[in-house]
């Protein structure tokens, strides 16, 4: 079966400084543009690791729209639920300095009403043929909440990826219904209101957070690794962060947390499963790329990612 995942899409640009950002004079590099989204990046991500996927989103009528759907599909990603609409994609304007690393950005949202509306009406059909389910927190509150209360019907795992911190903020509840919910170490301490300055503090604050029904929880540290609580088990858990080349920064967060789903949905344990993102991490972070293009040559021969048995 199917991992299907529900989210967006943008158009990424990206300035890339040659030195040290100076916001008081101009920044001499080089622009460039990508697709982007975090649910696009996630669909992208899962594919190329070999995991079957279809991708549920909305894009622009227009040339840039159908370029997005092509790309995904020549990965072998299903789009048949592509919707194709008025301002269906958004975008980002980023700048990173010469070391690759994200000096600023400023996000505009799509419009997802038609998605919304295609979900309220075949959701529980799409979930019900899933064998696990992503969903991008930035959609309408009714439609999470319905295709959360689905999953649930269904027995299909659920797991949640923010693609905008003000979401986290004002829907703090809906980490309570998931599998599984990975957060950065700023969006821990935001969620949780305290402040975590060592791996201990972060272990403790993954298994705060699954005080009120998430399964497990994941906190990443940057360079200093992330950490793992698994509520089912009471167990706690350390993965260091590879030491790579930086070429560019963004687009590491969705790679981590594809590899992670990509390894519990083909039955791996939750260490085996976060030692999987952090390596799709690795490989994205030394690349130019949103999410690195030559995964699916990769893990071909990284045994992290082999299994007995293909998704089907």
């Amino acid at each position: 079966m199917t991992i299907t995942v529900i989210g967006t899409v943008f158009v990424d640009i990206k300035g890339h400084a040659n030195g040290k950002v100076n916001a008081d004079t101009k920044n001499v590099g080089y622009i460039e543009y990508a697709h982007g989204g975090v649910g696009r990046n996630v669909a992208e991500a899962i594919g190329r690791a070999g995991g079957k996927t279809e991708f549920i989103s909305s894009v622009d009528l227009s040339a840039e729209g159908d370029s997005v759907a092509r790309r995904l599909q020549e990965i072998g990603i299903g789009t048949s639920r592509l919707l194709k609409t008025d301002q269906g994609m958004g975008n980002w304007l980023a700048v990173l300095d010469c070391d690759g690393e994200l000096i600023a950005s400023v996000s505009q949202k799509p419009n997802l009403t038609a998605l919304e509306q295609m979900l309220l009406r075949d959701g529980e059909e799409i979930v019900k043929n899933s064998k696990a389910l992503v969903v991008e927190f930035d959609l309408h509150e009714e439609a999470v909440n319905k295709m959360f209360g689905w999953a649930k019907k269904h027995g299909v795992p659920v797991y949640g990826i923010v693609g905008n911190l003000d979401v986290l903020r004002e829907r703090r509840n809906l980490i309570n219904d998931l599998n599984l919910f990975i957060l950065n170490q700023a969006e821990a301490e935001e969620y949780l209101e305290r402040k975590l300055s060592t791996v201990e503090a972060c272990k403790l604050a993954a298994r705060d957070l699954t005080s009120n029904g998430l399964q497990t929880a994941v906190i990443t540290m940057g360079s200093d690794g992330c950490v793992f609580y698994d509520r089912r088990t009471d167990a706690f858990g350390f993965v260091p962060v590879q030491k790579v080349t930086v070429a560019d920064t963004t687009g590491a967060g969705d790679s981590f947390f594809s590899g992670t789903v990509f390894g519990l949905a083909n039955g791996f344990d939750l260490e085996r499963a976060v030692c999987c993102g952090t390596q799709l991490a690795a490989w994205t972070i030394s690349s130019q790329y949103n999410v690195d293009p030559e995964i699916q040559e990769k893990v071909k021969t990284n045994p992290l990612f082999q299994r007995e048995a293909v998704l089907n």
